[in-house]
């Protein structure tokens, strides 16, 4: 998108946008651009574009759905002075900003997508019967339904709590530069592992036209991949790895923010650069308070194995241009994030304990399986290697929990279901 100056202090902007949401019909599009007579950073420009001006030219729906994800061209588009919304560098980090708010409405609608499909799953399987019982009673199907009710929880606690620290954030607090990218990357990822559970149990049944389930199983596969990659916000959140895990500074303690403030700062953000200076609360008071639950203490001590992986392990100067290995490390990373701001928020909202030490077993085999992945990388060094097998742990089994686990899950068939 490039803007030529008028002569009267604006430009006429012509060029292509492409995957604007609702392009089509939004009264003002923001858009992003550069001037021609300027070179480097100085030549951005953030502006406000008429989408119902002659000279905006819509030219279609680029996906195959009725969500209106727009293609549109500008034609020697009149920019006028007012229209200007930042220049330079500043017009650089409010289009870059704006992502940090679209990364995290992606995380609310997994979990709806999730929780709708939750009811319906459970449902049919609790009242199809086979073999002369229901599908619920073999253990395979109750480890998968466990396991996606649980992951749900977690969703939802860790995205619960990432609002206080958006909406407390500042200048000097920018850790929603972190917890961010992970509703986007995290909860998202978490919302497939739910439904391919659930529907592994369901089977041929969410394929029907009438069950939401179908549906589901479409939508959830978008949200990983809307606002740049899984791989894009994994490569980023390991800018924040050794301050998070190693530095900690001390902060006054974020309250749940359901308060009616104006979050001002959500649309004057500052610069989008030095996520190295970032610095995090100490993660280590959340796992102590559930110290006492088995999975969350065998959790704690793969967070502090990854810790010590930091310190005396981690990716040199050569191995930090492999990104698939770093991948793997973002992956054991992002574990760690979502345990602790799951386990925060639980202690705000009194999750029962139960669910809590389940939903950690889970985060035990996920952390295990990682740190196998990281192990088999072409370029995991010995050392690496060694401390991957070194950070494999099993779960601790509790029947009576899981089954008292289970009873919330068995709990949910009948309760909810869609209008016809």
């Amino acid at each position: 998108m490039l803007l030529e100056p008028d002569g009267t202090g604006g430009f006429r902007a012509t060029g292509s946008k492409y995957y604007i949401g609702n392009g089509n019909a939004a009264g003002l599009v923001s858009v992003f651009g550069r001037r021609t007579d300027v070179e480097g950073p100085d030549g951005y420009v953030f502006f406000a574009a008429d989408s119902r001006h002659p000279a905006y030219h819509l030219v279609k729906n680029v996906v195959d759905s009725s969500k209106y994800v727009s293609e549109f061209h500008l034609e020697d588009y009149p920019v006028a002075p007012e229209d200007v919304l930042h220049t330079g560098r500043a017009a650089f980090d409010a289009a870059l900003n704006t992502v940090n708010v679209g990364k995290f409405n992606l995380c609310t609608a997994s979990i709806g997508i999730c929780e709708h499909a939750m009811y319906e799953a459970v449902t049919h399987a609790q009242n199809r019967i086979l073999y002369g019982r229901p599908v619920t009673a073999f253990p395979h199907v109750r480890r998968e339904l466990a396991d996606a009710y649980v992951r749900l929880v977690g969703m939802k606690l860790f995205s619960d709590r990432a609002v206080d620290y958006f909406r407390t954030a500042g200048p000097d607090d920018r850790r929603y530069l972190l917890f961010n990218p992970m509703t986007k990357m995290k909860v998202t990822t978490e919302g497939e592992k739910v439904i391919d559970l659930m529907w592994d149990v369901i089977a041929a049944k969410g394929f029907e036209r009438d069950n939401y389930f179908a549906q589901a199983a479409v939508e959830i596969r978008s949200l990983p991949k809307l606002e740049g990659t899984v791989h894009v916000n994994l490569a980023l959140i390991l800018k924040f790895m050794r301050n998070h895990l190693l530095e900690p500074v001390a902060y006054e303690p974020v309250p749940t923010r359901l308060d009616a403030a104006d979050d001002d700062f959500l649309f004057r953000q500052g610069p989008a650069r030095g996520l190295g200076s970032v610095r995090f609360h100490d993660w280590r008071p959340a796992f102590d308070t559930y110290a006492h639950l088995p999975n969350v203490a065998r959790f704690r001590e793969q967070a502090d194995a990854l810790c010590e992986f930091v310190r005396t392990a981690a990716p040199g100067e050569e191995q930090s241009r492999d990104l698939d290995l770093l991948l793997a490390v973002g992956q054991l990373f992002a574990l760690v994030v979502h345990g602790q701001l799951v386990l925060e928020q639980a202690a705000l909202a009194g999750v029962e304990e139960d669910v809590l030490d389940e939903l950690f077993a889970v985060l035990v085999r996920d952390f295990s399986a990682h740190a196998v992945e990281l192990h088999g990388k072409d370029s995991a060094t010995e050392e690496q290697q060694l401390w991957a097998l070194g950070a494999v742990r099993r779960p601790a089994v509790d029947e009576a929990r899981s089954e008292r686990v289970w009873q919330r899950v068995e709990a949910l068939s009948g309760a909810y279901e869609m209008m016809p």
